[in-house]
């Protein structure tokens, strides 16, 4: 049963259990899944509070994927990385109890024979056996496989016409590898395994990935806190807010943004623009994302024309406008460089871009390292040209270290943090030309001058510390809390 309480002293956050829900953490991930993980730090550190990471994707090392992100201190004591199908695997037989089948289920589970499926294995182990269609190019069904080589999920997708992709039936098997209960869709099996994680506990869920908030507005549990984290902007490719086309992948969840208990957006503009439209809210709030306060010294000696920029290599982070900025502001005689850190879809064609502008000895993509936010503090600007943002958390880093952005004011957050020509630039959406001229006028500036506007940039990210941050997030829990206390009185 849910409490009410109020946020005093050390309980910044509710006592109960507390979780992130993402669909799964990518080797070179990015913004998202980096602020997901400082904020489930800052619970640990400065809540107080166990964290649970919840993934859904199937990776058979999830294990490596854990100890790796506790090398890098990405997970810390009181933090855990739980994977769905990682614990459906070991789940003994008592707890698949309480799994129900769907009402008017159709098909039959049937496991893949012998003879019928391709072996999967990892590091020597049998994990999953797979069927395919006739070309060997479309999966029509997965068993999933204990260590004794016991089916412990299924899904198959020729349910309609055997042979052909049609129909899905999802089984869930007990430790015989006999049918314990069996869905026409993949999220029954999704909410089995988070009644079974939260256990009957009061909890509080934070969703951050959109594809698991899809599912998880079917999931109401009066014990449950269940609070979506919107990290970038709902509107679709190239449509102003607030009353353009809403994007496709996220037209499911805010059509039933109801479901959840909040919806917190990062940046007050966007919960504006939603509440404009979907009619104002006491379930939306604004909690934005939290910074490391890395030690910074406004006198510390760096080359005013090097930048650094952090960004996923794909179409909407724009990253080929930075490099012809860089282009532009050094045909203009500005001594300036850029190094690029990320990966992405779009790798191949940007380097061959900076090939063809004769900017080999000044634009370099290293690629994903683990180390690119030192360099981001060490850097004299960075550059951020993105289609849409939330609130992005490498201008906040940036400018925790000193470093100075240069933005396009995009929705949403640029213009929440950056005051133009104080601690940074905002310039018009696209204008590649307006981009260079700062990227030259910082290199150009004298030490007084950049000094100033350093401090100012470190000032704005103290703003966003994680004391502050969490304290944010404890009144937004308890405000929840209250609210789902009143709406059961209500309706009792």
């Amino acid at each position: 049963m849910l409490h009410s309480g109020a946020v005093t002293g050390q309980h910044v956050l509710p006592d109960g259990y507390h979780c992130a829900v993402t669909w799964g953490i990518p080797f070179d991930y990015g913004g998202m899944t980096s602020a997901m993980l400082r904020r489930s730090r800052a619970f640990v550190t400065e809540g107080g509070q166990h964290v649970d990471v919840l993934t859904f994707d199937y990776q058979p090392d999830y294990p490596d994927i854990a100890c790796e992100l506790e090398v890098s201190r990405e997970l810390i004591p009181g933090m855990q990385l739980r994977n769905l199908w990682d614990e459906l695997r070991s789940l003994p037989d008592p707890a698949l109890d309480s799994a129900r089948s769907g009402p008017r289920v159709k098909g039959e589970y049937r496991p893949v024979a012998l003879n019928e499926g391709k072996d999967e294995l990892f590091a020597g182990e049998l994990r999953r056996r797979v069927r395919y269609d006739q070309t060997g190019a479309i999966v029509l069904q997965i068993d999933y496989l204990r260590a004794d080589g016991s089916v412990y999920a299924s899904d198959r997708r020729d349910l309609t016409d055997f042979g052909t992709e049609g129909g899905r039936l999802v089984t869930l098997c007990d430790s015989n590898g006999l049918q314990v209960a069996s869905w026409n869709q993949m999220w029954p099996l999704y909410l089995f395994w988070l009644d079974v994680v939260v256990a009957g506990r009061e909890t509080f869920m934070i969703i951050d990935s959109k594809s698991t908030a899809n599912f998880i507005t079917r999931y109401r549990r009066p014990n449950v806190i269940t609070m979506h984290l919107v990290h970038n902007s709902h509107m679709a490719a190239g449509q102003l807010p607030p009353h353009g086309e809403l994007s496709r992948v996220r037209r499911y969840t805010f059509e039933r943004l109801s479901s959840f208990d909040a919806v917190i957006f990062l940046t007050a503009a966007q919960k504006k623009d939603v509440d404009d439209v979907y009619g104002a809210s006491a379930t939306t709030g604004v909690v934005p994302n939290s910074t490391e306060l890395v030690p910074f010294d406004v006198d510390q000696e760096r080359d005013s024309g090097v930048g650094v920029m952090l960004a996923s290599l794909n179409g909407r982070k724009r990253v080929q406008h930075a490099i012809k900025a860089v282009k532009i502001a050094r045909d203009s005689g500005a001594d300036c460089s850029l190094m690029i850190f990320g990966d992405g879809p779009d790798r191949g064609r940007l380097e061959q871009f900076v090939d063809e502008s004769g900017l080999l000895s000044s634009v370099h993509l290293p690629g994903f390292s683990e180390t690119a936010r030192q360099n981001l503090w060490a850097a004299s600007f960075t550059l951020l040209t993105s289609t849409t943002e939330g609130l992005p958390l490498v201008l906040l880093e940036a400018m925790s270290g000193g470093c100075l952005p240069i933005a396009y004011d995009i929705p949403y957050g640029p213009a929440d943090l950056i005051e133009d020509g104080v601690n940074g630039f905002l310039v018009p959406p696209g204008d590649v030309e307006a981009v260079a001229q700062r990227i030259a006028k910082i290199s150009s500036s004298s030490a007084d001058e950049l000094r100033a506007m350093r401090a100012a940039a470190r000032g704005t990210a103290e703003r966003f510390s994680d004391p502050a941050v969490t304290a944010r997030w404890g009144r937004e829990m308890h405000l929840a809390v209250d609210r789902k206390l009143e709406e059961s009185v209500d309706t009792s």
